[in-house]
C-alpha cells in the first residue's frame, strides 16, 4: 500500500519533534489576557504611565521649599605681597508662596497627562486585542477549512473509485478518469497548502501574545450577544473611547497652559533665610544669618506673556474643532461597522442555505449517476458547488466574528 505523503511527513514530525506535538488548548480570554500581560506594545504604554507619573511627582516638588549647604575656601589678594583666605560655610532655604497660580497649573498639567497615558494605554490595548481576536479567529476559520477539504478528499476519493468502476465496464471514458484525478491531486495540494497557513497563523498569534512559536491549540464557543440599539453603541462610543477621553484630557492641558501663562501677569512672593559661617580660619568662623520676604512684579516682558496666552487660547480652540470632528468620525464608524455587522448576519443566513441546497442537489446527482441517469459532468459540477457553498460558509461566518469584534472596538469595549 502508498503511503500518502501528507501523512508520511506527520508522522515523521512527530517521530522527530514529538514534544512540539503537545498542544496547549486556550481560549479566547486566556489568549486576550496572555496579550494584556506579555505584550510587548503594551508594556512598552504601560511604561509611559510610569514616566507621566514621575512627572507628577515632578511637578508636585514645587509646592515644598528648596534647601541647600554650601561650603567652600577662597584665597586671594591684590597684586602686593598681601594674600589673604577665608573658610565659608552656609545653608540656605526658599519657599515660593505665590506665583500666580504658575505651580497648581503645572501641577494640573502632570496629573492630566497620566490620564492622556492611560487612555493611549486602552486605545492600545483595545487594538491588541482586536488583533489576538482576529489572529484567532483566522486559526479557526483554517482549522474549519481544513476539516471542510477531508470532506472533499473523501468525496473526491468515493468519486474517483465510482468512476474507475464505470470505467471498467465501459459507461466512463478516460478523460473523466484522469480529470477526477486532477482533482483529488488538486486537493491535497490545498490540503497542504492550509496546514502551512495554519502553522503561519498561530505562529501569527504567538507573537501578539509574545510566546515563543510553539504548537498551540485553541477551543471556541459561539456566545449570543445582544447588542444594544444603534443610538445607545454610537452614545457609549462617545464616552468610553479612549480617543474621546484622550481629547478631553488635552483640552484640560491647554486650560491648565493657558492660566500658566496668565500666570506671569502676576507677581511671586517668596520666603528665603540662610545661615552661615565665615572667618580666616577653619575652626575659627564668625557665624550670620538672615531671613526675608521678597516680591517679584513684572514690567516688561517684550509681550511674550501675551504671545503665550494667545498662543494657548488658539490651541484651546483647535482642540474644540478637534474633538467635535474626532466624535462626528466615531459615529460614522460605529453606523458603519454596525451596518457591516448586520449585513455579515444576514450574508450568513444566506450562505447556509446556499450550502443546505448545494448538500441537496449533490447527494441528488450522486444518486442519479449511480443509476446512471446522468453523466459525470453534472456530478462533477454539483460537487463543486458542495465545495464552494461550504468554503463561503465557512468565510461568512469567520467575517461575522471578526466584524464583531471590530464593532466592539469601535465602541471602545473590545473584552
Amino acid at each position: 500500500m502508498k503511503l500518502n505523503p501528507i501523512y508520511l511527513s506527520i508522522l515523521l514530525f512527530s517521530l522527530v519533534f514529538p514534544r512540539l506535538l503537545i498542544a496547549e488548548t486556550l481560549t479566547l480570554d486566556e489568549c486576550i489576557a496572555l496579550a494584556k500581560e506579555n505584550n510587548l506594545q503594551l508594556r512598552q504604554a504601560k511604561m509611559d504611565i510610569d514616566l507621566a507619573r514621575a512627572g507628577v511627582t515632578e511637578a508636585n516638588a514645587a509646592y515644598y521649599p528648596s534647601l541647600g549647604l554650601s561650603s567652600g575656601y577662597r584665597y586671594g589678594g591684590d597684586f602686593s605681597e598681601s594674600k589673604t583666605g577665608s573658610y565659608s560655610t552656609g545653608i540656605d532655604a526658599k519657599y515660593t508662596i505665590y506665583k500666580g497660580g504658575s505651580i497648581r497649573a503645572g501641577t494640573k498639567i502632570a496629573q492630566t497627562r497620566v490620564k492622556i497615558a492611560q487612555a493611549n494605554y486602552q486605545q492600545k490595548e483595545n487594538e491588541v486585542i482586536l488583533s489576538v481576536k482576529q489572529a484567532f479567529f483566522k486559526i479557526l476559520q483554517i482549522q474549519e477549512q481544513i476539516s471542510l477539504i477531508q470532506n472533499t478528499l473523501k468525496r473526491r476519493q468515493d468519486n474517483l473509485t465510482l468512476l474507475k468502476l464505470n470505467y471498467s465496464v465501459g459507461r466512463e471514458n478516460e478523460p473523466n478518469v484522469k480529470q477526477a484525478e486532477a482533482s483529488l491531486k488538486q486537493t491535497e495540494y490545498e490540503y497542504m497548502r492550509a496546514e502551512k497557513n495554519l502553522a503561519l497563523a498561530k505562529m501569527e498569534l504567538c507573537r501578539l501574545l509574545n510566546r515563543p512559536f510553539e504548537t498551540i491549540s485553541i477551543r471556541y464557543e459561539d456566545k449570543d450577544k445582544e447588542l444594544p440599539l444603534l443610538d445607545s453603541l454610537t452614545k457609549i462610543a462617545k464616552n468610553e473611547r479612549p480617543e474621546i477621553i484622550s481629547q478631553k484630557a488635552n483640552r484640560e492641558v491647554v486650560m491648565a497652559q493657558i492660566n500658566q501663562a496668565k500666570s506671569n501677569y502676576f507677581p511671586a512672593i517668596s520666603l528665603s533665610s540662610s545661615y552661615g559661617l565665615q572667618g580666616d580660619k577653619f575652626l575659627d568662623q564668625k557665624s550670620s544669618w538672615s531671613a526675608g520676604i521678597g516680591l517679584s512684579i513684572p514690567l516688561i516682558d517684550g509681550f511674550s506673556t501675551k504671545a503665550k496666552v494667545n498662543q494657548a487660547t488658539i490651541a484651546l480652540k483647535q482642540n474644540e474643532l478637534n474633538l467635535e470632528n474626532l466624535t462626528n468620525n466615531i459615529e460614522q464608524e460605529v453606523r458603519t461597522a454596525y451596518a457591516d455587522y448586520e449585513l455579515a448576519i444576514k450574508n450568513l443566513e444566506v450562505t447556509n442555505k446556499i450550502l443546505e441546497a448545494a448538500r441537496a442537489a449533490y447527494q441528488l446527482t450522486k444518486l442519479q449517476y449511480e443509476q446512471g441517469r446522468t453523466s459525470y459532468f453534472f456530478l462533477q459540477q454539483k460537487e463543486n458547488e458542495l465545495t464552494q457553498a461550504e468554503n463561503s460558509y465557512v468565510n461568512a461566518l469567520y467575517n461575522l466574528r471578526v466584524l464583531l469584534a471590530q464593532l466592539e472596538k469601535t465602541i471602545g469595549r473590545s473584552n
